[in-house]
């Protein structure tokens, strides 16, 4: 969904927002001119980031995961380089999961892999519910299936808006306007009702491997990651131990979920539950 952004903040970079990159492009999608870039060839991986961020989080890993697969990674509507024509306070991860769909209608890519953290994750799921033919192989990170009353009292208590933009240097990822406006929209997810809101009957429909990541020191409960396991056919379950919201960074985790993503992505896990 999303993170306060702690000890693995990039270094501040006074501009306006992050430029885009040699890899870079752009595609519009439901009316939001999407950015997004590729690296290496082979099966297509989509990666997303978590909520207030954008795809430069995934720097660490493109150039493993680009050495087997076609990365494709976005920055979701309303984030860095990325436009929407939506600037209320009300975001919706089920908006973004059919910009999801809509990008790879665009990109033509029949069936796809694909990683998310946090609100990553929860698009990932929402997508892979709408459309199950989609995806090989899923793994969300630190997802949910709705906004807990813990989660909902951690924003309260520690995500102002003016807090939570100074605190993770929105201006510098976003420029000022989105920055400001994703701030407004995270701390409005204390109140936000019905996204997400993922039942057991919808993931049940999801027909792709599925490899559930999550922290067992994050402040969404690992109850939510067991249930998402408990309803998917196809899933594995990895709880990091001193794992926080972002499970996969920092001290050395990310060489080890490297590792571990690209073993379940290439069918090297079994299946059996």
């Amino acid at each position: 969904m999303f993170l306060i952004w702690v000890s693995f903040s990039q270094q501040s970079i006074v501009k306006a927002q992050e430029q885009v990159s040699a890899a870079g492009k752009f595609v519009t999608v439901n009316g939001a001119k999407i950015y997004y870039e590729e690296h290496g060839r082979g099966e297509p991986l989509v990666l997303l980031h978590g909520f207030g961020r954008t795809s430069a989080d995934w720097k660490p890993f493109v150039g493993e995961y680009a050495k087997k697969y076609r990365v494709i990674a976005w920055d979701m509507r309303g984030h860095g380089r990325s436009g929407s024509t939506d600037t209320s306070k009300v975001f919706l991860h089920q908006a973004a999961a059919k910009d999801l769909l809509a990008l790879l209608e665009k990109l033509d890519l029949k069936k796809v892999k694909a990683i998310g953290h946090s609100s990553g994750g929860i698009v990932i799921l929402q997508a892979a519910i709408l459309a199950p033919d989609r995806f090989e192989a899923i793994i969300p990170v630190s997802a949910q299936l709705n906004f807990s009353p813990q989660v909902r009292d951690f924003i309260k208590k520690n995500a102002r808006p003016e807090d939570y933009y100074r605190f993770n240097e929105l201006e510098p990822q976003h420029g000022k306007a989105k920055g400001q406006l994703i701030a407004r929209q995270f701390y409005h997810f204390s109140e936000l009702q019905g996204d997400p809101a993922i039942t057991p009957a919808q993931l049940a429909s999801i027909k792709a491997r599925t490899l559930i990541v999550h922290g067992d020191n994050d402040f969404v409960p690992v109850a939510e990651a067991v249930e998402v396991h408990k309803h998917i056919p196809k899933a594995h379950l990895w709880v990091v131990p001193n794992g926080w919201h972002m499970p996969h960074v920092g001290g050395g985790k990310e060489a080890d979920f490297i590792r571990k993503s690209l073993e379940f992505l290439g069918g090297e896990w079994r299946e059996e539950r």
